[in-house]
């Protein structure tokens, strides 16, 4: 599969443009309005085999949604809004087809398998999934609920599998989406583009960072 750099620091204004249109084609009524009182923050897989160079899993654009994501993180701490890190580690169980699937297993003990120190996770709560949905057999939901959450903002990586999968599954959890693009990566546009039309079609609202600030 070709990997490349689809979105970066010189060409954001010009791809946030283009996604906006995207967007705007596919879904042009807004069906509810973003609440930062109601929102939480879920930063998604930010993990080091996906943001090392010399991880095999390298995502090229994600080291240039890291400063989108900061920005969202520092205005949720500041309204005191739950954030929510999500860590992927591969259940080994016999079956399990994401083993099946994927050549390789992400385990616990592994280093690549934490979140990059780029972000602070002690502003948050991280939750270990074993599923491309953050919701997937996780505490996820409880805590939101816990805390009276409706509506989530989805960050990180990849765009087009836990991203979208965790999006898809909030929308039918109840919870309002909002997803910015500009703070998702993954691993080439079409995958990327892909993604966002079905969001932006079926159940979440995609916008730039600067827009739902």
């Amino acid at each position: 599969m070709r990997k490349e750099i689809y979105y970066s620091k010189k060409n954001a204004t010009q791809k946030i443009a283009e996604w906006e249109e995207v967007c705007k084609e596919i879904k042009r009524r807004k069906p509810f309005e973003f609440s930062l009182n109601n929102a939480a923050l879920l930063v998604i897989d930010m993990q080091n085999i996906f943001l090392s160079q010399d991880s095999h899993a390298f995502i090229p654009s994600s080291p240039y949604i890291i400063l989108n994501i900061h920005m969202l993180m520092e205005k949720f701490a500041s309204k005191n809004r739950p954030i929510l890190f999500s860590r992927h580690i591969m259940d080994a169980s016999p079956g399990n087809l994401m083993n099946e699937w994927w050549s390789d297993l992400i385990r616990l003990e592994d280093k690549k398998s934490e979140i990059t120190e780029d972000l602070d996770t002690s502003l948050g709560k991280i939750i270990v999934k074993h599923q491309y949905s953050a919701f997937h057999g996780s505490e996820l939901d409880a805590t939101l609920r816990k805390k009276g959450v409706s509506q989530v903002v989805i960050t990180g990586v990849l765009t087009h599998l836990c991203c979208e999968s965790t999006a898809r599954e909030a929308f039918m959890r109840g919870y309002q989406v909002f997803f910015p693009f500009d703070a998702t990566a993954t691993y080439n546009e079409i995958l990327h583009l892909g993604a966002i039309r079905s969001i932006a079609h079926g159940f979440g609202i995609c916008v730039s960072t600067k827009n739902l600030l």
